[in-house]
């Protein structure tokens, strides 16, 4: 649903019961504080046991006649996977019976008993990898995939391409579907989006950069494999070192110098880190989120000096758990990778072994409240915060509103007290 959101005039047609459209509409609206517009097929205990192939064949006349839209993505739920709905082949029937749509129309595998909502958002990246692009003369562009992140971070990570010249396929981008305006008189559709006439022309471009690992790196590879666009698998650029890998590969894929205007954004976050080292040196961490943002934070961390002692991630992705390990041991960390867990799990480690602050979705406010430690709200969802949709944590001034918002949480629990260990290092100095 999310992905789709970022292709303008696209709509997502649900096949299952309509709760399995109202939660997902539910979390995604309580963070982007958005209207989200899904269809439902409404499937009931007679469909159930029937199948629901006429209700799936209503759903897209009707979408199609009465919304107009670009594109219709069906996405299956727990419910049509488990009854054995060959969606695909009744979508096939409907554009059979209807030669007049002229609009494509993807189906994506969504169970939620396989993988999280990241899960979903790949496949959707693979689908439309597999099935839109047309080979046709170089555009001299480059395919971005930003993952699942915030519409603030796209527009951060467009505002850097647009500082080197260079033009970006984003797939996709919900920057302005899921952050827009109000005008009068209301558009159709949400302004904004990646066109349709753009996924088909990513086949054309210079290079496919994804930005996270488990969200795009396999469609990266596919643009690859199908259409000889070379593939580049970056981490998520948060801090430093990850938006220097992001910046340099632009560079490398498009032969464009970097800009002096992001020489001196990077030059702050060096000195932001710099300022604030005093309060954070030493400082022991809980990370927890989607495997790539917590992959970034980590190093962010580190960056700043202070201590990941937990990095925890509900996915159950093993080779995720290796990197990290290998990340640990690179970053010279004695750190706690817990995959496929859960913030139970957390809250009793936390106990057994204290840290000082906790990077997380509101999710963790429990444990914030109940150990009386700060949390660091980043990643999503955000529920009981106003406006951190729009906020970038990437790049470099996505990582300066880090570093500030990391201190002044420390400053506000601990006041403007120096970090014991930084203080330890100082006295060892002198000896």
């Amino acid at each position: 649903m999310l992905a789709n959101y970022g292709v303008h005039g696209a709509l997502t047609i649900n096949h299952g019961s309509q709760g399995c459209a109202t939660y997902p509409r539910h979390q995604m609206a309580r963070h982007f504080r958005e209207p989200i517009e899904v269809a439902t097929t409404s499937l009931t205990e007679k469909t159930t046991i029937y199948g629901g192939r006429e209700n799936l064949l209503a759903a897209l006349k009707n979408v199609y006649e009465r919304c107009h839209p670009t594109m219709i993505t069906v996405c299956s739920t727990c419910l049509s996977e488990t009854i054995g709905d060959d969606i695909a082949g009744i979508v096939d029937e409907f554009t059979d019976e209807h030669p007049d749509v002229d609009i494509p129309i993807i189906t994506v595998n969504t169970p939620s008993f396989i993988g999280t909502h990241i899960t979903g958002f790949d496949n959707f990246l693979k689908t439309v990898a597999m099935n839109f692009p047309v080979k046709d003369k170089p555009n001299g562009k480059v395919n971005i995939m930003p993952g699942w992140v915030n519409p603030g971070d796209i527009r951060e990570i467009k505002a850097m391409t647009r500082k080197m010249g260079i033009e970006g396929i984003f797939l996709t981008d919900y920057s302005d579907t899921l952050d827009g305006g109000i005008y009068n008189p209301k558009p159709h559709f949400p302004k904004g989006g990646t066109t349709v006439e753009e996924l088909r022309d990513s086949a054309n471009s210079l290079a496919t950069i994804a930005l996270q690992k488990h969200v795009g790196g396999e469609a990266a590879e596919i643009y690859e494999k199908q259409y000889s666009i070379p593939a580049h698998t970056l981490p998520m650029p948060i801090g430093i070192e990850n938006t220097d890998r992001f910046i340099k590969t632009l560079s490398e894929v498009t032969g464009r110098e970097i800009s002096e205007e992001l020489h001196d954004e990077r030059a702050r976050l060096l000195d932001a880190i710099i300022d604030a080292h005093m309060f954070l040196t030493g400082l022991k961490v809980a990370i927890f989120g989607d495997p790539d943002v917590v992959e970034g934070l980590v190093r962010l961390a580190a960056e700043m000096g202070m201590e990941p002692k937990f990095a925890l991630t509900s996915s159950d992705f093993k080779p995720w758990g290796e990197d990290m390990m290998k990340l640990s041991d690179e970053l010279g960390l004695d750190m706690d990778v817990m995959i496929k867990s859960d913030l139970h799990e957390l809250y009793k480690k936390i106990k057994e072994e204290p840290v000082d602050l906790i990077f997380g979705t509101s999710k963790g406010r429990f444990i914030e409240e109940d150990l009386d430690i700060p949390l660091i709200r980043v990643g999503f969802p955000i529920e009981d915060r106003f406006g951190y949709h729009r906020r970038a944590i990437v790049g470099y001034r996505g990582g300066i509103y880090l570093v500030d918002k990391i201190t002044n949480a420390v400053l506000t629990k601990k006041g403007l007290v120096v970090s014991n260990t930084l203080l330890e290092k100082l006295e060892e100095g002198a000896d």
